[in-house]
């Protein structure tokens, strides 16, 4: 499913899970006209010449875990709803994820019910990676292709969260071109004792819609929140003439966790909350405060080819952030400990290498593998094509290709695995044809994984579409036509036989005339009788073994 997920097999993927789980939640706007129409009771205060103060509180929750379908009966208890802001490429789908039963991610039937429960839905980029770390264009991918697949499933998708609350000028602008009506941070207004110097609220309406001023996610950066937390955050505003207060929540945990709040927390500050409304203080969704139109779902810009031996920074000649070399990810799972190291100059003919060792193996294995991303990385395939996968490796032990395909909803899923390739103390080439690539495949990405204590070097990778040679297709076409012979044969003298005894007629059967006898053909096979068909009781091909798992 996600490769986070999708790669049990790919560890520390940036996708379903691989980049760091603390995301942060979205939120919008809100309407100073909606605002007006809360029903507010006037506190003392407001008789005594002061303007009353309204408060209004939004619930969002970030990241797309599964667990915070545990919120969704305490919302329902008290008559409040949510917004949830969603990574649709880590939403678990049955239909290419048959593991949806254990993913740590909302299923789309989730996602489904929040919606249908009165929740909103919002965008949190497709694998909810931090959008300072990639490319301008693979940024607006991220945001606008979550918000085109939220919109196939029929959601209505106005608001956005920045990842991990990275925000800047450009962010803004590209939320802005792919039609949500808000950006949500957080980390911009005091609470839980931090940003002592920062606003009380957001204002309504909000001075940049796209950048939403919020405090500090729930239980981050090493608070410890209880109801108590919140309670003060919003009696704080009110206090201190009112406005908008953004709660960012990741999980429902059994007790308290990172990031987090347990239903008898959460159930507690809604009790508190209900208590309130005669007070100027109510719950709503971020769209239910900020407005604004549905406007039409904007596809991102289409990746550009990938040149060459098919592998952006094929020969791992550029190093990239972490020191990994750019375009690649290194990934792990299972029980081991695998350590990565980059040689600028340790390949064959002087090209990059990333060596790995592998020890303490109980399960799982280590691999290096182009950018699980949406483009700029990853490169393209075609559905139904077959591809030749290439890696130049040394090893102390066999290895194999484990692939990865990417689906048109974005999720990476774990495809298949080459049979071993041997080990070599030397540089060696190693190359797989793949089968047909699977429908819906829209990207590729391999590695040669280890997966016992040793090591194995990688460098050069290459992946070109399998072409047939001439004098192949011409073996082929020779086969065809002959077996298109021998059909059309058979046929031919099927057809004469049924002709003979239909125009033999009755006579025939009492033995009268002089032509009476056995028809053309009498004791001849019927023309399907032609033995086993071909490989009848072969192997089916690659039984290499159980998949290895989904991504991070």
């Amino acid at each position: 499913m996600t490769i986070a997920w999708v790669i049990r097999k790919v560890p520390n993927v940036a996708i379903r899970g691989a980049w760091p789980r603390y995301a942060r939640c979205g939120a919008a706007v809100l309407a100073a006209g909606l605002l007006l129409g809360l029903g507010t009771v006037i506190p003392p205060a407001a008789a005594a010449g002061r303007p009353a103060a309204r408060t209004v509180v939004s619930f969002t929750w970030g990241g797309g875990f599964a667990n915070q379908m545990g919120a969704l009966p305490i919302f329902r208890q008290y008559h409040t709803h949510a917004t949830y802001y969603v990574p649709s490429g880590l939403v678990c789908v049955p239909a290419t994820d048959p593991g949806c039963t254990s993913s740590p991610y909302l299923t789309r039937r989730d996602v489904q019910a929040l919606a249908a429960a009165g929740n909103e839905i919002g965008g949190l980029t497709v694998l909810h990676v931090p959008l300072n770390q990639v490319p301008t264009a693979e940024a607006q991918r991220e945001i606008c292709q979550d918000r085109v697949t939220l919109t196939r499933w029929g959601l209505r998708v106005t608001d956005f969260a920045y990842p991990f609350a990275v925000v800047n000028r450009t962010l803004q602008d590209l939320v802005r071109r792919c039609g949500y009506n808000t950006g949500l941070g957080a980390g911009q207004l005091r609470g839980a004792g931090l940003c002592q110097f920062c606003a009380w609220a957001e204002t309504i309406p909000p001075r940049n819609p796209y950048l939403l001023r919020a405090p500090i996610e729930v239980a981050s950066v090493g608070t410890r929140w209880t109801p108590a937390t919140f309670e003060s955050i919003v009696t704080g505003a009110q206090r201190h003439g009112g406005g908008w207060i953004i709660f960012n929540i990741h999980d429902v945990c059994a007790r308290g966790c990172a990031l987090g709040v347990t239903k008898p927390e959460l159930s507690s500050v809604l009790a508190w909350l209900a208590g309130q409304a005669g007070h100027g203080i109510a719950v709503r969704t971020v769209h239910q405060v900020a407005g604004g139109p549905v406007r039409p779902a904007v596809p991102g810009p289409v990746p550009p080819p990938i040149r060459g031996p098919g592998v952006s920074n094929a020969a791992l000649s550029v190093r990239g952030q972490g020191g990994v070399p750019a375009c690649f990810q290194t990934a792990r799972y299972g029980s081991n400990t695998a350590t990565f190291s980059y040689h600028p100059a340790g390949g064959p003919g002087g090209a990059g290498a990333e060596a790995i060792r592998m020890t303490g193996r109980r399960s799982g294995d280590a691999k290096l593998l182009p950018t699980l991303d949406l483009g700029q990385c990853a490169p393209g395939i075609s559905a139904g094509r077959s591809y030749s996968v290439g890696e130049w490796y040394q090893s102390s032990r066999p290895v194999r290709f484990d692939l990865y395909y990417r689906t048109t909803q974005g999720t990476w899923v774990y495809w298949t695995s080459s049979p071993a390739q041997p080990a070599a103390g030397r540089w060696a080439q190693a190359s797989w044809s793949t089968p047909a690539a699977p429908r819906g495949a829209t990207a590729l990405s391999f590695g040669l994984a280890i997966g016992s204590d040793g090591t194995v070097s990688v460098s050069r990778y290459s992946l070109q579409p399998v072409r047939y040679s001439g004098t192949r297709l011409l073996v082929f076409a020779v086969v065809a036509l002959a077996l298109f012979g021998y059909y059309m044969l058979r046929r031919r003298r099927f057809h004469r036989a049924g002709a003979a005894r239909a125009g033999a007629g009755p006579d025939a059967a009492r033995g009268a005339g002089p032509d009476a006898g056995a028809p053309p053909d009498a004791g001849a096979p019927p023309p399907d009788a032609a033995g086993p068909p071909p490989d009848a009781g072969a192997p089916p091909p690659d039984a290499a073994g159980p998949p290895p798992g989904r991504t991070p």
